[in-house]
């Protein structure tokens, strides 16, 4: 395992493409929807933790999603979820 190495999971969008499914205030990276029994934000944990310590993992979120971050990956610290205070807009087109 190299202890050199971070990653940063990005968690925070709304899911709003993945409609009716995610919902803003549990969108689709909480959600099985491969019917593993894995979210997707834990499948994608679970894929790094194989060679990055999971100290070096941190995950991205808006502050709403705090809570669920930590519910659904315990084995990461709570110092490893990063909270923006708000969402990025979307720029006009």
């Amino acid at each position: 395992m190299n202890k050199n190495n971070y990653v940063a999971i990005m968690a925070g969008g709304i899911g709003s493409r993945f409609w009716p499914m995610s919902r803003t205030d549990y969108p689709k990276q909480f959600l099985d929807v491969l019917n593993t029994g894995r979210t997707l934000i834990q499948t994608t944990y679970d894929r790094f933790v194989k060679f990055i310590p999971k100290d070096n993992i941190y995950v991205v979120t808006f502050e709403q999603y705090k809570d669920i971050v930590a519910e659904q990956l315990p084995e990461l610290s709570k110092e490893n979820i990063l909270c923006e205070p708000s969402r990025k807009t979307q720029r006009p087109v």
